[in-house]
């Protein structure tokens, strides 16, 4: 199953093949967010972001190759995409609202 198939459908914590989402927030958005991404090796992070369900993915800020802590205003929908992976390499990318 797409990942866009199942973050356009998913109203709950869904898991698919290869891919799982789990589903947090309100329907109110925080005062600020901040993004916390953490790289071990060699890769690079975009995050992206959209208002609508339906509206293309935009890129948020520029492409990350190291470990960063980011601070963004809320957005409705986030996602982090990961390219350029080195062997033995692992990204892994946390948000937080309301600190």
């Amino acid at each position: 199953m797409a990942a866009d198939s199942l973050m356009s459908n998913a109203v709950a914590d869904t898991v698919g093949p290869g891919v799982s989402l789990r589903v947090i927030g309100t329907q109110i958005p925080p005062v600020k967010m901040s993004l916390q991404i953490a790289i071990t090796g060699r890769a690079s992070v975009q995050i992206q972001g959209r208002l609508h369900k339906d509206a293309p993915w935009a890129d948020i800020g520029t492409r990350c190759g190291q470990s960063c802590l980011i601070y963004i205003d809320p957005i409705w929908s986030l996602r982090a995409v990961s390219s350029d992976m080195g062997p033995d390499s692992s990204v892994s990318v946390w948000a937080a609202w309301g600190i």
